[in-house]
């Protein structure tokens, strides 16, 4: 019974190992006529290629795939100039006078599982024939980097301008329109995910083609950063510690960023719109250097126009970003200018409890208003303050109406001099604003208020 048991175990072993060799050599016959196909459907196409017409193989890129005994084959096919004089490829970073030959190449790829093979490549050069180009014809060549200044590959770049085309980056992130005319053009390009300096999903470049010459325009395109903020104060006088404040816009500085209303910076939120506790910055160009961020849609209610070292004092509405990362929350320091209304130094009567504010920016490159009411939540508490007295750092110009519980009467008063909010400090020197409304008969203006 033994001896059987080791007959058939060596049996099974010398079996497997037969197997083991007939499907090697199947796998290796297979791997042969993969590469064969291969090569045959390469050479295919570097014939198909050839047979282009010139101008239809400037900037030529295109992948297929073709079936043969039911196995996929991919075939990529490029055309791109070259140099006469160097034999290199003309790029972004080889501009001066344009190529003078067209390298068409070809790479195909086996889609066999069990028989996988290396790609097969073929390159061969096309001399445009005489008078295949017309004269008054350029080459533009547009350079797509990320935000670390490396080339992005594979980015379909669109041209619009005296001609139209579109074509991808190659691996150095360089795309290459050839002898289209001469003229301005504007490259686009548009990734989901991805922005430009501005902010811009899609990401713009202005360049000129000039005859017979390579001209080069770069664009800085990278994954997009955010960050959620909210707004923080030093309320009253007295109060040190901070306390949830409220604000209608959002602004990130960095002195990059180009387009909008200012340059230098990105605005959110709405201007004399709802106050909210806070906003979020989304869609950032991921700039190294980071974002410094305040509240407020003008460059005049950037606090470093006041306190220079103002981040070191507040680094938490100083963020970092990195591509494509939500960066952690932020606080925005709003100061408060602690108004207080009152009636001959004393806080409003109760006959004059309805208060009305309109507050309105006085900075030069601001023109935000703000509205306190009853709408709005209130204008003044019972002492006469002023409810989230918050506003971004800048100038002001104050109105106050107070009126009768019973009537439409209305005593009003405008400021004579602007109030300035530009310490993060509770507090403000010589002392905070005071609006006194007179009791006196003649302060009273019928149905007039502030807005």
């Amino acid at each position: 019974m033994i001896e059987a048991i080791v007959s058939c175990l060596l049996l099974v072993i010398v079996s497997l190992g037969v197997l083991k060799g007939l499907d090697t050599a199947n796998r290796s016959s297979g791997r042969e006529k993969g590469r064969a196909v291969a090569a045959a459907l390469t050479e295919q196409d570097q014939e198909r290629l050839r047979a282009f017409r010139a101008v239809d193989l400037a900037d030529y890129d295109e992948t297929r795939t073709v079936v043969v005994n039911k196995a996929p084959y991919t075939i990529v096919s490029r055309g791109d100039w070259v140099r006469d004089s160097t034999g290199g490829t003309a790029s972004c970073n080889n501009t001066g006078i344009e190529a003078d030959y067209m390298r068409v190449t070809t790479t195909t790829t086996s889609g066999l599982l069990n028989s996988p093979i290396p790609p097969i490549t073929m390159s061969s050069l096309v001399a445009p024939p005489a008078g295949a180009f017309g004269i008054n014809q350029g080459t533009l060549g547009v350079q797509v980097n990320n935000r670390d200044g490396e080339g992005v590959a594979a980015v379909p770049v669109t041209i619009s301008g005296p001609a139209g085309d579109t074509n991808n980056t190659n691996a150095a992130g360089c795309a290459i329109f050839a002898s289209i005319p001469v003229g301005s053009y504007t490259a686009s390009v548009t990734q989901a995910g991805k922005v430009d300096h501005s902010g811009d999903t899609t990401g713009t470049v202005l360049g000129t083609v000039t005859n017979g010459t390579v001209s080069v325009a770069t664009l800085e395109y990278d994954s997009a950063a955010s960050v959620a903020v909210t707004f923080d104060t030093e309320p009253l006088i007295g109060v040190p510690t901070s306390v949830q404040a409220y604000g209608t816009q959002l602004s990130a500085s960095n002195a990059k960023v180009l387009g909008g209303t200012f340059a230098g910076l990105r605005t959110f939120g709405t201007p004399g719109g709802t106050r909210l506790p806070g906003l979020t910055a989304i869609n950032l160009f991921p700039f190294s250097d980071g974002y410094g961020l305040f509240g407020g849609g003008c460059p005049r209610a950037d606090p470093t126009k006041y306190i220079p070292d103002y981040y070191a004092d507040f680094p938490n509405a100083f963020i970092q970003t990195e591509p494509g990362v939500v960066s952690p929350p932020a606080v925005v320091r709003l100061p408060s200018i602690n108004l207080r209304v009152t009636q001959g130094g004393n806080p409003p009567t109760a006959k004059f409890s309805t208060a009305k504010i309109l507050i309105t920016s006085k900075s030069a490159d601001c023109n935000e208003t703000f509205r306190y009411s009853a709408a709005t939540g209130g204008a003044i508490d019972a002492a006469g303050w002023m409810l989230n007295s918050a506003l971004p750092f800048g100038d002001y110009e104050i109105c106050v109406s107070l009126q009768r519980s019973a009537g439409s009467e209305y005593r009003r008063t405008y400021t004579t001099t602007n109030v300035q909010n530009r310490l993060p400090q509770g507090l403000k020197p010589p002392a905070n604003p005071v609006i006194d409304v007179s009791n006196s008969s003649s302060s009273f203006i019928a149905n007039a208020q502030c807005f």
